[in-house]
């Protein structure tokens, strides 16, 4: 037994009786909260059963509580737990009608309280031994007291349950505190540990400085996204990791160089403004104390954030210098798209504005020369006049809507709207607008949703798109006109500032024409903005679809290249909850995984770390490039011109296509030749694994493969 006071639990001596009968009830509390009288009676008794009192059974006053039915049983039970008093021990009748009987109640109060002791008081063979503890199947915590039962037989089991539940307590209150006590001790000898490892360490400071800065990088440099480059003081590497070899695209034997100066005229050779990089590191080995950051563009269009700073030891001697390298091209295009929009916004406020002044003065021109034209005698030669006046206020008119529309403040009488109705209505007339130098293609995307749109406006959207297409194809060439439902989740909206998760309907406009160069695409839904020369438009045509598709609640986005064509697209919200999509996982375990070598093709840089980083996860051996040219020599084919050459040379090689083009739009311009399968960007992660997966699981070609281990070819832009 403990000895500390404070593992002592006080004994429970809290007894239930269950029993339909109350006279049963008197018995049991004559027996356990004696008088002094009957106190006497029962020391009679002991001694003559016993034949000495000396080995009378202790007289203890037991806190007897009486329930007449099984139901109010366990309800006191519940009582007592919810209390923080529950009972120590239990007898129960076998027979209670017209309630639960003994067993039943039992197993009721055991729902509750596990480590209540039972003792069955019965008179008749209900059920066997053996039935009960089948029944209750805890016969540790159950005794048999037949009736009629003897007086000290009832008093001994009361004693000796609830001794018993008493030890247990003990005995778990012991355990609890040993259990204390070995957390207690192992933490001790945690901090002691903790303290000999630091002695350890402060013993091995006198190793130098830069051998324990070397080890501290080497785990941290080799999980980062960042290329990192470390130097001694003498300009040889210490430290680099495979990021910054992949960034700059070394071969072996320049990153294995310990030279800095070798790798220093390869990075060099990938810079725009090199004179001044170089520079600018010359005068960071000449001044080592000091820190500098830039931004250095590369030829291919990549934006790195360059920083570098000494490498200083504690006492203040310079042990060399280290370099990082952050590619931020992503960061900078979504900056420009972001501050593009918020341009866009911030005019479209002040066309607006202005629009709808305007309105009221143009109201009062109109009207003064209206009453001025009645007022003019019919031979009047001021009447032409007035007419031009009126005809100039109807073209100001016209303006005026337009800009209202581009700052979203007219009035939209919007539907329930099926887009693929839209476009049938405008069927014949598309062709006709186009000319016939043009081939029109009307695609409806099967099970298209409904969207809430205004149907003349999304008319006037696609009218001023397809002349905005004509004009771009003078010569002629195609257009396509398609729907299709689409879903973004977090992933694929990352690189649009105004596009939420959700589901859509998209309407796709392609041609064929000239196509835009950036600096155009950056200003294409500005107001007033054309490249036509003077007197060739108002440039307020796709500045008015900007306005139109904004105020509908959607978004429009486009994609060109020069002398390729453009394709705008334009989002509108899905009728319905609209649910936010979770980002997923890279390496989420659902996505389809393969052994096979793939080649990716791929101009922008971080759409090819991700897709790369994608499929090395996925178990997929990939050789990415940035294009068709580098990509060849990757595939040790520097003699073939053409990615369709592969092809032609190795018909087992598989072929995915991604683009911004829709995948309608390229098979009607026969840019994509039937058979071969096409990602639309953006895309998701999920989507270029299942995609990929149905790319390399399609039949194999009849050819024999001479390429094992290219299985499979990704392709950027057509």
């Amino acid at each position: 037994m403990p000895t500390n006071p404070q593992l002592t639990v006080k004994k429970n001596l809290r007894i239930l009786v269950v029993d339909d009968n109350r006279a049963i009830h008197d018995d049991f509390r004559k027996i356990l909260c004696p008088s002094n009288t009957t106190g006497k009676a029962l020391d009679a008794t002991e001694a003559m059963l016993f034949g000495s009192a000396t080995v009378a059974v202790p007289q203890t006053q037991f806190e007897v509580d009486s329930a007449y039915q099984g139901q109010d049983a366990v309800k006191m039970v519940q009582k007592a737990l919810g209390e923080g008093r529950p009972y120590a021990m239990a007898f129960v009748d076998i027979r209670m009608p017209p309630g639960w009987d003994g067993i039943e109640t039992t197993q009721r109060i055991w729902e509750l309280d596990r480590n209540l002791q039972v003792v069955i008081c019965t008179a008749y063979s209900d059920y066997s031994w053996g039935e009960m503890f089948a029944i209750l199947g805890h016969s540790d915590g159950l005794l048999i007291l037949k009736k009629p039962f003897d007086t000290v037989e009832a008093l001994q089991f009361a004693h000796a349950l609830t001794e018993k539940r008493w030890l247990q307590q003990q005995s778990q209150r012991q355990m609890e505190e040993l259990e204390r006590m070995v957390v207690q001790r192992t933490n001790e000898l945690q901090h002691t540990n903790e303290a000999l490892h630091a002695e350890v360490i402060e013993h091995t400071r006198a190793e130098e400085e830069l051998q324990s800065k070397t080890a501290f990088l080497v785990a941290q440099v080799n999980c980062s996204l960042d290329g990192i480059l470390v130097v001694d003081k003498q300009g040889k590497k210490t430290l680099q990791n495979q990021r910054m070899t992949d960034m700059f695209k070394m071969p072996k034997a320049v990153a294995d160089d310990c030279d800095d100066a070798t790798q220093l005229r390869w990075v060099t050779e990938m810079i725009k403004n090199r004179e001044q990089f170089v520079e600018k590191v010359r005068h960071l080995y000449a001044h080592p104390d000091e820190v500098s950051r830039d931004e250095i563009d590369l030829n291919d269009g990549t934006i790195l954030d360059r920083y570098s700073a000494p490498v200083v030891g504690k006492d203040g001697e310079y042990y060399g210098r280290i370099w990082t390298f952050r590619d931020i091209t992503e960061r900078r295009q979504f900056e420009a798209r972001l501050f593009q929009s918020q341009k866009l916004e911030t005019v479209g406020k002040l066309a607006g504005g202005i629009a709808h002044e305007f309105n009221s003065i143009l109201t009062a021109i109109m009207g003064q020369s209206e009453l001025l034209l009645g007022d003019l005698p019919p031979a009047s030669p001021l009447i032409e006049n007035v007419n031009e006046i009126n005809t100039a206020a109807g073209r100001a008119a016209t303006l005026t809507r337009q800009l209202l529309a581009y700052g979203r403040k007219q009035f939209l009488q919007t539907e329930v709207l099926d887009l693929n109705r839209v476009i049938a209505g405008m069927k014949d007339m598309l062709p006709h607008l186009m000319g016939d130098t043009v081939d029109t293609h009307i695609a409806p995307g099967p099970g298209l949703q409904a969207v809430q749109a205004d149907a003349g406006q999304v008319e006037q959207v696609i009218m001023n798109m397809a002349i905005n297409a004509r004009e771009a194809m003078p010569h002629g060439g195609k257009l396509t006109v398609e729907t299709a439902n689409i879903s973004f989740d977090l992933e694929s909206v990352g690189r649009y500032p105004e596009l939420k998760p959700g589901n859509y309907v998209m309407l796709a406009i392609t041609d064929t024409g000239a196509g835009m160069s950036d600096e155009v695409k950056a200003r294409a839904f500005e107001p007033f903005f054309t490249t036509k020369g003077l007197g060739g438009g108002t440039g307020l045509g796709l500045s008015t679809c900007y306005g139109i598709v904004k105020q509908s609640g959607g978004h429009v986005s486009v994609y060109s290249e020069k002398d390729r064509g453009t394709t705008f697209k334009v989002y509108l919200p899905q009728i319905g909850h609209q649910e936010k999509a979770p980002a997923p996982r890279l390496d989420a375990p659902g996505l389809p995984r393969g052994a096979e070598t793939i080649l990716l093709v791929e101009d922008d840089p971080a759409l090819r770390e991700m897709a790369t980083s994608l499929l090395r996860r996925l178990g997929y051996t990939v050789l990415a490039a940035a294009n068709g040219v580098e990509a060849l020599g990757l595939g040790q084919h520097p003699e073939t011109g053409h990615v369709e050459r592969v092809q032609a040379l190795y018909p087992q090689t598989r072929i995915l296509f991604t683009s911004a083009y829709t995948e309608t739009a390229m098979l009607h311009q026969g840019a994509l030749n039937k058979g071969f399968l096409i990602l639309q960007k953006p895309f998701t992660p999920s989507g270029l694994a299942h995609k990929l997966r149905e790319v390399l699981d399609q039949p194999a070609a009849t050819a024999p493969d001479l390429r094992p281990d290219l299985d499979g070819l990704a392709r950027s832009e057509l």
